[in-house]
């Protein structure tokens, strides 16, 4: 078909004067990946002028025996060209938002060329995204002609190195409009020069020529295409709108996609008539025919009143749950009371009456407020309803809608289908939401208890802070009266300090003075009595007794030693010195002695282990001289800050609650108990006639 191309392209050299391998087909350029693109390969190519693109009047489509290819050049080579020109362009690669195109460095008009036939595609290939700068046809339904607004056009894609010419994009005295094309669920804009009249074109059914185009994100991916139709190239109208719509049959609403209906033409323009009971100017209408209502979008700006009659012409389209009209327009007719709500009694009556204007009674849980609307939770039938009012940023919602307040509320039901349905059958959605038309849709039927979640928060906060303030207060003293005994305790156990080392010197001094000089006493006397031959018996009997007093002194001396010093304490700690008193009092004897200590031995404080020496030694010195035992058993247990000396034998015994006999033992077990009180701890003494004696001792250290 173009075969003067193909001799064309083969007269091209297949590299530049750099060695650099030279791209000569639009194909190639396509082919590149966008790394390849971005290096900037040398292109030459021949191809016919197929159309302007965006930017005006830098960008154009050609297309050669191999494809269709944008490019971009310097606004000084692009103006004059026109469609159907034959093209020699000469410059670079660059990878573009979206597809690989041309930086043209220089353009050559060298003749006309022939238009090729356009690829024929439906509007799902071009959904694809496969179609950007081909030359394509399509045929639909128009929904909407509306005059194209800046905003709508395309920016110039990433990369784009020429500036537009000045006074904008579309060049002055250009009347470009936008066509929605649909065909089945697909749909696409398509842009045209001209004024259109969307009377002539609104429901007709078309066909039309153009080059494909895309929106694309920043990620090089494609969103949706639009179409743009060359100047001079008409638009083939294959079936003609209706040139009066509203006064085609009306159409019940219940009766949209109906089984008995779907057999007829699908796309098409319906005709229904209703009474109006919401009204968003310039987006949605709500009307109810009978018992059936339904949602239109509309970008009419008239405003409609609730209770207002309209005829509607729109496309039937599937909304979340039911029938809705796409791209609609109305006329309205006259002027009705507004409509009662529906009163809902369960879900079930909500999804009978989506879209419809509802009524319910439950509890406001939230109310937030948004920059253009107020979000209000409602707690419904154990149900959690969402409900919006849209309203201006500078307006506040009523003082009274208050948070546990039980509340009547009234706005147009839409149903929710998040979760999935059925693979057949009849579905059953489980949620839906509800738009109020004003803040009178909202009137509060009981206000909050004033004992709600906020106060009572209040109210345990005090609580808690009252209560963290006691405990403070009770830590603060109690640390106090801890210092306080610690003081006591540090200041007696330096009080017992001295008291030990006055007594320790004490019997130092008795053992070095009056002991050392008893003994030496004694000695004398037994020598005397050695060389005493010639002294008469009277003497000798006084020199015996005398002995003997010395002796007992003596021994008198050293018990005193014993109980003012305790230097066992000094060797050895208190289980160890338990220990010993123990052996050397059950030693020679039919007495078998047994020790244990229990837990983690360490030491302690001196006023302590010195009285628990003295409790043991009390204990086991009364066992071994009264009870006449067999066994005596001395268990010393540590646990944490519980010390607990316990002496057990298997002796005589006494009756619990009677005095034991011997004055000596009686005197020994009052001053454990005395003992055992001055460190703060207690004295339990366990005993019976022939069933032994138990004495256990417990401080807290």
């Amino acid at each position: 078909m173009m075969a003067w191309l193909a001799l064309g392209v083969a007269c091209v050299q297949a590299a530049d004067p750099s060695g650099q391998a030279v791209l000569t087909t639009a194909a190639q350029v396509r082919a590149l990946t966008e790394a390849e693109a971005h290096s900037g390969i040398p292109v030459h190519l021949r191809g016919v002028f197929m159309g302007e693109a965006d930017p005006k009047g830098i960008a154009f489509v050609i297309q050669d025996e191999t494809d269709g290819i944008y490019i971009q050049g310097p606004a000084a080579l692009v103006a004059g060209l026109g469609r159907g020109d034959l093209l020699e362009v000469e410059g670079v690669s660059d990878p573009g938002g979206f597809a690989p195109y041309v930086v043209a460095h220089h353009i050559r008009k060298i003749g006309r060329g022939q238009i090729p036939e356009p690829i024929r595609v439906t509007l799902d290939e071009l959904n694809a995204g496969q179609m950007d700068a081909k030359w394509v046809e399509i045929s639909g339904i128009v929904r909407s002609v509306e005059p194209t607004a800046p905003s709508d056009l395309a920016p110039p894609p990433p990369g784009t190195r020429y500036a537009a010419p000045s006074g904008g994009v579309a060049q002055s005295g250009d009347r470009k409009v936008k066509m929605k094309l649909a065909s089945g669920s697909a749909h696409v804009i398509v842009e045209l020069n001209g004024g259109l009249k969307p009377e002539d074109y609104v429901g007709a059914a078309v066909r039309l020529r153009g080059l494909c185009f895309n929106l694309h994100n920043r990620n090089r991916q494609f969103v949706r295409p639009f179409v743009q139709v060359p100047r001079g190239v008409e638009v083939v109208v294959e079936s003609p709108s209706p040139e009066k719509p509203f006064s085609d049959q009306l159409r019940p609403v219940a009766s949209l996609f109906r089984f008995e209906q779907l057999t007829e033409k699908h796309g098409h323009r319906v005709h229904v008539r209703g009474i109006v009971v919401h009204h968003r100017p310039g987006a949605v209408l709500w009307v109810r025919d009978g018992d059936q209502s339904l949602r239109v979008e509309t970008t009419q700006s008239e405003v409609l009143q609730p209770g207002d009659e309209v005829d509607v012409v729109g496309f039937p389209a599937r909304s979340e749950y039911s029938a809705e009209l796409e791209d609609a327009a109305f006329q309205k007719r006259s002027t009705h009371q507004a409509l009662l709500p529906h009163i809902l009694t369960d879900i079930s009556s909500a999804l009978r009456n989506d879209a419809d204007l509802v009524q319910l009674e439950g509890r406001l849980a939230e109310v937030r407020r948004f920059p253009d609307s107020i979000a209000l939770t409602l707690d419904w039938r154990q149900t959690t309803i969402r409900a919006q009012l849209y309203l201006p940023e500078n307006a506040s919602a009523p003082a009274d809608w208050l948070p546990g307040s039980i509340v009547r509320v009234s706005g147009v039901c839409s149903v929710k289908t998040d979760e999935a349905g059925p693979l057949g059958g009849l579905w059953e959605p489980h949620s839906f939401e509800l738009l109020l038309r004003s803040p009178a849709d909202l009137s509060v039927i009981q206000p909050p208890p004033w004992w709600n979640a906020g106060r009572v928060v209040w109210l345990l906060s005090g609580f808690l802070a009252l209560a963290v303030g006691s405990v403070a207060v009770v830590m603060l003293a109690s640390r106090r009266r801890l210092q306080d005994q610690e003081h006591r305790r540090a200041m007696a156990e330096t009080e017992f300090t001295a008291i030990l080392s006055e007594r320790n010197r004490v019997a130092r001094e008795i053992h070095d003075t009056l002991s050392q000089n008893l003994g030496a006493i004694s000695v004398q006397l037994e020598l005397a009595r050695t060389h005493a031959a010639g002294i008469s018996a009277p003497a000798l009997n006084h020199m015996g007794a005398a002995h003997k007093l010395a002796r007992v002194a003596l021994a008198d001396a050293r018990d005193s030693i014993w109980n003012m010093r305790s230097h066992v304490l000094e060797r050895s700690d208190l289980g160890e010195a338990l220990e010993g008193i123990l052996v050397r009092m059950t030693e020679g004897t039919v007495v078998t002695p047994n020790m244990r200590v229990d837990g983690v031995r360490r030491r302690l404080p001196p006023i302590v282990e010195n009285n628990l020496l003295r409790i043991g030694q009390e204990a086991i010195t009364n066992a071994s001289k009264y009870a006449k035992p067999t066994r005596l058993d001395v268990t010393l247990t540590f646990e944490g800050r519980i010390v607990r000396l316990a002496v057990e034998d298997d002796g005589l015994g006494f009756m619990h609650g009677t005095q034991p006999r011997g004055d000596r033992r009686n005197f020994g077990l009052v001053g454990i108990k005395e003992r055992a009180e001055l460190l703060g701890g207690t004295a339990e003494i366990k005993s019976a006639p022939g069933q032994g004696t138990r004495v256990i001792v417990t401080v807290s250290v």
